[in-house]
């Protein structure tokens, strides 16, 4: 494994535990064993550092528009994986608003990003429809279920804190399952029938 990448492997594992203002990057280098000018060799600082792992959590968890998932199977099954990347990279949205403010490129690279991640929820609740899983009985119920999943994976984490829940990783095994409770009354029986087979196989 590169420097570059134990830097970043060992700065997640830090910002996960503590936060992204305890762990400083003495810090970093300290917990590597190597010096601070090695460490700043390879980034300039720490908003470098936490801009990569930015654009590294992007890589695991953004699916091309032709990859999304076209039925309510691969769909659920796509939650479960963006649920375990949302516990690996939890310092991120944890402390999501804060590093915006902090950083300009990183606030507007988000945005861009952010816009397209909701264009492509709103492809995939299409595919849905399209598929026969799911019915859309108002002109705004895409809508609505998109700004939905979009409020929970991005703030629900600070929401747990703020009701004085511990965060582990079955907590957001549960934001999965919000989303599935909001989106099952759209859920048509051929939806309800495979979701059924799939929870018993």
């Amino acid at each position: 494994m590169s420097t570059k990448q134990r830097i970043l492997d060992t700065a997640l594992e830090l910002f996960n535990t503590t936060n992204t203002q305890a762990a400083t990057t003495n810090h970093i280098a300290k917990a590597m064993g190597i010096s601070v000018g090695n460490l700043h060799y390879h980034y300039k600082n720490r908003e470098e550092i936490i801009f990569r792992l930015y654009e590294q959590m992007l890589t695991e968890n953004t699916l091309l528009v032709e990859d999304l998932p076209k039925n309510i199977v691969e769909l659920f099954e796509h939650q479960k994986l963006v649920s375990k990347i949302l516990w690996k990279y939890r310092f991120f949205y944890r402390e999501l608003l804060f590093l915006l403010s902090r950083d300009p490129e990183l606030k507007t690279r988000y945005i861009k990003d952010n816009i397209a991640h909701r264009q492509r929820i709103r492809i995939g609740f299409e595919n849905l429809a399209q598929n026969g899983d799911l019915n859309v009985p108002y002109d705004n119920i895409l809508e609505q279920l998109t700004d939905t999943i979009m409020l929970v994976l991005s703030f629900w984490n600070p929401m747990l804190e703020t009701l004085g829940k511990e965060i582990d990783e079955n907590g957001f095994e549960e934001a999965t399952t919000h989303i599935r409770g909001a989106m099952r009354p759209y859920l048509t029986e051929q939806a309800l029938d495979a979701l059924k087979v799939f929870a018993e196989s």
